[in-house]
């Protein structure tokens, strides 16, 4: 006897689901870098009462579906769970699956009011159902309905969590903050808290919107109850049940109306910052702080770290640069060549500090745009920054995607000619031309944004040692933007 899991991944998301994950169905929404089928597989795999498992994904491929079905025996016992259902408890729901093999009758298990899964101990049953009711699977009505020779037994089972409630998904998806370490994230319907050991990150974020004038406190969700102990500090916010840009944009759910409307946000707020005239002087120095400076500390902490000859090796003998100090000498010959073509007046701005997509909450029906993580400042001076360095955040996201790395949708290949190459499955041109021209619009040179994200990508070496392969993988996107750059310089 052969017992056969069938993964019901073709049903449609409601609008509201699909406003936050695009056209991709519930088994393809992405969470801390897995998807929700992966997370499906892994525990339906430690499940030895499964033989084969069979995804369907659209209604064309049932034909396909049932053929299959119809080579096994007909005493085959199916399983048949519903996408948008993730596993909250592996226990209980290993012990559903563990009667599989011994089901003499058919059972529904409902989590709710909706049916989780289905089981069935014959093939031509199974194969009826699909072809007389595939398009409501999941109407509740169904298993009641049935007449008394194909009657259902009805479970109900805390073991599912239902994602296709709009409610449960956000609370899933923003459940997954993508939080350093030392950071912890949590709260409930009406707040989040946030706390951490490292207490003056905490107490800066806090006192930064205390310190910022009046009228840019509209820009950021406001902290409040800061409380410190012994072991760590935390404050407080109101809970906007609103997805960071950075979940929608993996999901390829942002159009480029919909990016229009955010630039013409974002560049209000880069356009109405705080600014003050600085000397040449002092904006040199503080450009070559977070450009230069701070990327060669980075490289040194790098180059400590215990298998930094690795990179070293790949990225001479898998590039076109010797090793990581020709991309540094690289990148500073760019530097120099395009930061002294600039044309600009000299002044600081009071900055958001991290100006990324998983830092922006954007409605596009209300036209709301709030930022929240911003980089911190416990004194007024410690506000301001160069006017380029969100702008280079944001082109993080953007042109680098930035995002799709941190969510693992990348992959590195070794080509025909040896050399390594990096694939990220989302083409951004269309989005990099329309934020290069609100960029150029609004005053500030594409080149000189673009070169000074390389440093960001390069400055994150050190700090995603535990994920080797993606920091390869920022070696390599560093390499792709400063080859666009020369592009740019020659032309």
């Amino acid at each position: 006897m052969k017992t056969v899991c069938i993964y019901d991944n073709h049903t449609e998301p409601n609008i509201f689901i699909k406003n936050i994950i695009g056209q991709k169905k519930f088994g393809e929404v992405i969470l801390k870098r897995q998807k929700v089928k992966e997370k499906f597989w892994t525990f339906i795999k430690k499940q030895k009462v499964i033989d084969e498992i069979l995804e369907w994904d659209y209604d064309w491929q049932m034909e396909a579906l049932i053929g299959k079905l119809k080579q096994f025996n007909s005493d085959t016992h199916i399983v048949h769970i519903f996408s948008n259902f993730i596993v909250q408890n592996e226990t209980n729901a290993g012990l559903l699956l563990k009667k599989l093999p011994y089901i003499a009758e058919n059972y529904v298990c409902f989590s709710g009011n909706a049916p989780a899964l289905f089981m069935l101990d014959n093939i031509p049953l199974y194969c009826q159902i699909l072809e007389r009711h595939s398009n409501i699977l999941q109407n509740e009505e169904l298993y009641v309905a049935f007449s008394s020779d194909i009657e259902f037994k009805r479970i109900n089972s805390t073991a599912f969590f239902n994602l296709g409630i709009y409610s449960n998904f956000m609370q899933y998806i923003s459940g997954g903050f993508d939080t350093r370490f030392f950071n912890s994230v949590k709260g409930d319907e009406f707040t989040v808290i946030k706390s951490s050991t490292d207490k003056k990150k905490i107490k800066a974020e806090y006192q930064f919107y205390q310190l910022l004038p009046d009228y840019m406190k509209t820009w950021f969700v406001m902290p409040y109850d800061y409380q410190e102990t012994t072991k760590e500090a935390s404050y407080k916010m109101e809970r906007l049940h609103i997805t960071d840009l950075a979940i929608r944009w993996v999901h390829g759910a942002i159009t480029l109306d919909e990016l229009k409307k955010l630039l013409d946000k974002a560049f209000y707020f880069i356009q109405t910052r705080e600014k003050k005239p600085i000397s040449q002087e002092d904006y040199v120095k503080l450009e070559h702080k977070l450009y230069l400076d701070k990327l060669e500390q980075r490289i040194k902490a790098f180059k400590r770290h215990e298998k930094y000859s690795f990179f070293e090796m790949f990225v001479g003998m898998g590039t076109k640069f010797s090793g990581i100090d020709d991309i540094l000498e690289n990148y500073k010959q760019m530097f120099y060549k395009i930061t002294g073509s600039l044309n600009m007046q000299y002044f600081s701005v009071i900055g958001h500090g991290d100006l990324c997509f998983s830092n922006m909450l954007f409605n596009k029906e209300a036209d709301l745009l709030k930022l929240i993580d911003p980089k911190g400042a416990v004194e007024e001076d410690e506000l301001w920054t160069n006017p380029y360095y969100d702008l280079a955040k944001l082109s993080h996201s953007i042109c680098g995607r930035y995002d799709f790395f941190n969510n693992g949708l990348y992959h590195i290949s070794l080509g025909s000619d040896l050399k390594f190459k990096l694939d990220i499955d989302f083409d951004n041109i269309e989005y990099t031309n329309k934020f290069r021209d609100y960029v150029e619009n609004n005053g500030f040179s594409y080149e000189a944004v673009r070169l000074y994200e390389v440093s960001l990508f390069l400055s994150m070496l050190p700090l995603h040692m535990d994920n080797p392969q993606k920091v390869f993988g920022f070696i390599l996107n560093a390499i792709n933007i400063m080859g666009e750059l020369e592009g740019c310089l020659r032309d």
